[in-house]
């Protein structure tokens, strides 16, 4: 991948993330001044995560078919821009509806083929994960750039001028990636069909890593859900809630380049352990807030569970997919992470209701405690070249072992043959 290519990547990645800058934090607001109650705009929430789950795996079955990314990427990018401008037309809650789902496909369907061109790029290299940090961070800069600007120029979430912002970034992102040029791949690659999913599942490796990266993805997004509110209720401002977003998105930086490579040279398990053993931490402890001030030093966790696991899972599963189905890969990570975030908020809602939001981050402790056991017991190494050194380490210990027991056991029979020989020549 030439300068080029990572241009191309990083400033999709920074103007598509400018763009959810302004969806996640003021679009709510924009729907609940058109009338919409919040179960409403948290049904939309659910809606778009499982529309765009829904569909990555035929999505990245037909971009591997294709043998190309790029059109379906692009395509995608400026359908999602004009969806989003129909927001303004919509009068009813089924309208709204309608847009949501268009723009969840839209939306996953582009972060699945963006992630299988990066794949494509370095398969057969040991940069996968750094080659990712180091473009992802500028998705992280773009949504904090439209913090800062939100902050200087208020004016600019007003309904005028929200949707045609949202649009024109998401425009942006899609004319970044024409940047990027297609690694050629052989023929037997783009004879891919639909069928190749089974290939995938039937890893066991693969399946139970995407099982426990449901149940992480899941608390990661009903914890993160139910924070705002959880702040308020300790008496915490909305400036203080904005200032611990960011803080999470400024710190989740410089972890994506550190796991990038560390992931490369020592394998993806390690910082996946890292991730799955930090999250049950980080929920333990905003059970346990009750200064909202305090939150800012459990938002410095962010960098080891999110960026950890964003970056470790997609050098993962690239490593167990084969060359012609790395799009339907992704897009099997994509579908788990989308059915994660549609079924985290419900989960966190019942269980916040029930009991109360405290009670709840213990309950997701639980679950993400769970997951860790099970990575830690069940999922090996991905990286092809570091399980290879592994498995030779632990051939060479094993033969040098062997070797030592071996001697320490003959010493007594050679001495006896020696004493036997010594006889004889007597």
């Amino acid at each position: 991948m030439n300068r080029r290519d990572r241009i191309g990547l990083s400033s999709h990645y920074f103007f598509s993330f400018a763009a959810i800058g302004f969806t996640a934090a003021f679009l709510p607001l924009f729907l609940k001044s058109r009338g919409l109650s919040l179960t409403q705009i948290g049904a939309l929430t659910a809606i778009y995560s499982l529309a765009g789950a829904s569909l990555q795996i035929p999505f990245g079955a037909l971009s591997d078919r294709l043998g190309s990314r790029k059109p379906l990427a692009i395509s995608a990018a400026m359908l999602l821009g004009a969806t989003y401008l129909l927001l303004n037309r919509v009068r009813g809650f089924p309208g709204f509806c309608g847009v949501y789902l268009i723009a969840g496909i839209l939306f996953f369907t582009i972060a699945t083929l963006t992630s299988a061109l990066l794949s494509d790029w370095t398969a057969g290299t040991r940069s996968t994960g750094r080659s990712y940090g180091v473009t992802r961070i500028w998705g992280s800069t773009g949504f904090i750039v439209t913090l800062a600007i939100v902050s200087l120029m208020p004016s600019i979430t007003s309904g005028s001028n929200l949707l045609p912002a949202i649009a024109g970034l998401f425009w942006l992102g899609g004319l970044s990636i024409g940047l990027v040029g297609e690694p050629q791949r052989g023929s037997a690659e783009r004879r891919s069909l639909f069928k190749g999913l089974p290939r995938l599942i039937g890893n066991r490796n693969l399946s139970v890593f995407l099982f426990t990266f449901f149940l992480f993805r899941l608390c990661e997004s009903g914890s993160m859900s139910f924070l705002s509110i959880y702040i308020q209720q300790l008496g915490g401002s909305s400036s203080l809630i904005a200032l611990a977003f960011a803080l999470a998105a400024i710190v989740e930086i410089p972890f994506m380049v550190w796991v990038g490579g560390m992931s490369d040279r020592i394998g993806r398990r390690p910082p996946l352990v890292m991730a799955f053993l930090a999250m049950p931490v980080r929920l333990f402890l905003y059970s346990r807030l009750h200064d909202p001030m305090n939150v800012f030093y459990i938002q410095l966790f962010h960098g080891l569970t999110f960026s950890f696991m964003l970056v470790a899972s997609l050098a993962f599963v690239a490593d167990l997919s084969p060359g012609d189905l790395r799009a339907t890969g992704q897009g099997l990570l994509g579908m788990t992470a989308g059915l994660a975030a549609t079924l985290g908020p419900l989960l966190g809602g019942v269980f916040a209701d029930q009991i109360s939001i405290s009670s709840m981050y213990l309950t997701l402790m639980g679950i993400a405690l769970t997951a860790g056991v099970v990575f830690i017991l069940f999922v090996h190494e991905s990286h092809p070249e570091i399980s290879m050194e592994r498995l030779d380490a632990r051939a060479a210990s094993k033969h040098i072992l062997l070797r030592g027991f071996a001697g320490i056991l003959s010493r007594p029979i050679l001495g006896r043959l020696r004493g036997a020989d010594t006889l004889d020549r007597l």
